[in-house]
């Protein structure tokens, strides 16, 4: 059974060879590989036609630079798969990632598939953290979107998953975004999806570099990652109403997220932080409703009372990581 990998590349040319080798050596080997060089002013491009020229089923897009969002769906256009998987460019492989992820689709009748994760930073290597019965197979109604909003496995990210080619009828990614195109894009996928097998097994290698999203320096652009959190809730609560509580919680999440990155920046004066009280009025009781862990539960019960407050707390305990 065919299966379309999918790899967008853009200035990773100290990781791609990495990435490419755990490609080629998967235990299911018919492989439709499709790496797009979006534009690399480093040699990325040149690996990408070095492995071409030593595999068949390497093909190759040069294009020139529009984000990973546009890189995907150039991948997206051209493949033939009955299955699409993604990896980033400075990530890398298990050899049962593609078998692992099929046999979840093919033995359970699945439309899409995740694993667990591992995240390498520096080479310390770290297993996701789960709920014990987060794994399973979410079949009928609205199970598939069920997965995606209330378990950590199935996350936001389409890479870890094994997606049937048909739910991207219809569906690309935002053009030109280069914020949150995975949160805006999953769970479109997703509502398409009958059914979806969640693994247990980690299979896939996550890559945090110091210039990783979450290592990068504060900036407004974080804030597209609440407007994209409202533009999912919206649609939840039209097509499953059942389900807009973890969507709204999740809007919580995001805003969050975004406190903190002011955190570590020691933005306490950030004019946006008045806007922002209004969402932990609005939202605080549907996150602590929601799946997120206790410590960010913490978190959002002091930034409801005051989040300057919330925020001095968090830089005392030393503690500068997302809370989720």
């Amino acid at each position: 059974m065919l299966v379309s990998v999918i790899i967008p590349v853009y200035n990773v040319s100290e990781y791609l060879p990495r990435l490419m080798e755990t490609v080629l050596s998967q235990t299911h080997k018919e492989l439709e590989i499709i790496t797009v060089d979006d534009g690399s002013p480093d040699d990325s491009g040149r690996i990408c036609d070095r492995y071409a020229a030593k595999d068949s089923r390497i093909r190759v897009i040069h294009k020139s630079n529009s984000g990973v969002a546009d890189a995907r769906n150039a991948a997206l256009d051209i493949a033939s798969g009955d299955y699409i998987v993604f990896a980033d460019g400075d990530d890398y492989l298990d050899p049962d990632y593609v078998s692992y992820l099929l046999d979840l689709c093919t033995s359970n009748d699945a439309d899409v598939s995740c694993c667990a994760w591992t995240t390498d930073e520096g080479g310390k290597l770290t297993k996701c953290t789960f709920r014990k019965n987060e794994p399973g197979i979410y079949t009928g109604g609205n199970e598939a979107m069920r997965a995606l909003l209330t378990t950590r496995l199935m996350s936001s990210s389409v890479w870890g998953k094994m997606f049937k080619r048909h739910l991207f009828d219809g569906v690309r990614f935002p053009q030109g975004s280069n914020y949150y195109e995975d949160d805006a894009t999953m769970y479109r996928i997703v509502s398409k999806a009958k059914s979806a097998a969640v693994g247990s097994e980690s299979r896939y290698f996550y890559t945090l570099r110091d210039d990783s999203m979450i290592h990068r320096s504060f900036n407004d652009n974080n804030f597209k990652m609440i407007e994209v959190f409202e533009q999912r809730c919206a649609f939840i609560e039209k097509n499953y109403p059942e389900l807009s509580v973890y969507a709204k919680s999740d809007i919580l999440m995001a805003v969050n997220h975004c406190v903190i990155k002011m955190c570590d920046e020691r933005l306490f004066g950030h004019p946006k932080i008045k806007e922002l009280k209004a969402y932990y009025r609005k939202y605080e009781k549907y996150f602590l409703k929601g799946i997120s862990y206790f410590p960010a539960k913490m978190f959002s019960i002091a930034a409801f009372i005051s989040i300057r407050l919330a925020m001095r707390l968090y830089v005392l305990s030393g503690k500068h990581t997302r809370l989720n």
